[in-house]
């Protein structure tokens, strides 16, 4: 039910405080059971990205591009947030309208080999997570 590229909408407990977030869907495992997922701030997070080789890496987007925002926003893909995809299934076929966007080919292409170059992340969890698929 979620797939890679969905852009999810919903209530998170894991930020502070906790609050809806949007959220991309960038990066599933091979047995379908994490999802690797990448949260929507508002604006840089420079109290998280203090460091200047990672604040590049908070990625603008625009309502022009990305019509489920209001204003201009940064997704953070220095930070992946691994979830359960069962759990976020059952969520989705409760309230399908969770989903708000489906990635186009070229936006999810060019944010995934963005993720493989974060150099945070180990090249295990990046293809753990099918991000050297494209």
């Amino acid at each position: 039910m979620v797939s890679v590229g969905d852009v999810l909408y919903l209530f998170v407990e894991d930020t502070d405080p906790p609050k809806k977030k949007y959220f991309f869907v960038l990066g599933m495992t091979e047995n379908e059971v994490s999802i690797a997922s990448f949260y929507v701030n508002s604006e840089i997070n420079l109290n998280v990205n203090n460091n200047p080789v990672l604040v590049k890496y908070n990625i603008e987007i625009n309502p022009s591009d990305y019509p489920f925002l209001s204003y201009k926003s940064y997704l953070d893909c220095t930070k992946m947030v691994i979830r359960d995809k069962k759990e976020f299934d059952e969520i989705v076929r409760n309230r399908p309208e969770a989903v708000v966007y489906k990635l186009t080919d070229i936006q999810l292409h060019h944010l995934r080999s963005i993720i493989r170059e974060v150099p945070t992340f180990k090249g295990k969890i990046i293809n753990k997570f099918g991000f050297y698929d494209n």
